[in-house]
């Protein structure tokens, strides 16, 4: 009996933790959703001025509570509306990220492993999580 309410115990701190670490990036890349549509950029720990991917990927790590180590998992996409469905526009093209355009903020296949893999043979939980809106008009859009 003991040994079935330590196992319940363990299978709800891993599949509780699975989802605090979901709703911590999902609130991380909403954050980075917010911080495009204004068409801000910022700088780096150095001083050195960011583009606008750049500042975005910052502000998701900032928002992650340490999940995201690397910003390699972020991914920064535009699109541009009007055509069904929107034509995604390379992130590197100047002019992407114009006023009207859609930015989407993503992470995908974030993994995480389970405290005590008793019932699930040891698998990580894989997720992935992305917001998207509309970007605000602008005179010149920020660097990329």
């Amino acid at each position: 009996m003991l040994l079935f309410l330590f196992a319940l115990i363990f299978v709800i701190i891993d599949l509780s933790w699975a989802q605090f670490a979901k709703a911590t990036l999902q609130h991380a890349v909403r954050a980075g959703v917010r911080y495009a549509v204004t068409g801000q950029t910022g700088t780096s720990p150095k001083g050195v001025a960011l583009g606008q991917v750049a500042s975005i990927q910052q502000v998701v790590q900032q928002e992650s509570m340490g999940f995201l180590t690397d910003a390699s998992k972020i991914s920064v996409q535009f699109f541009t509306p009007g055509t069904n469905p929107p034509t995604a526009c390379p992130s590197t093209t100047a002019g992407c990220n114009a006023g009207g355009n859609l930015v989407v903020v993503s992470v995908q296949n974030f993994t995480v492993n389970p405290f005590a893999p008793l019932l699930r043979n040891g698998s990580p939980v894989t997720f992935t999580v992305s917001a998207g809106d509309l970007l605000e008009p602008a005179a010149t859009p920020p660097a990329l």
